[in-house]
């Protein structure tokens, strides 16, 4: 039996923007999510 090796990263990161990522909502905390 043969294995492959696989590693994964995952990063979080906060921006410091007024609007969110994908649209032109606020992005204000403790508002609804997208």
């Amino acid at each position: 039996m043969e294995y492959e090796i696989v590693i994964g990263l995952e990063i979080h990161a906060q921006l410091l923007t007024n609007t969110k990522l994908f649209c032109n909502c606020r992005s204000r905390f403790g508002d609804a999510p997208n």
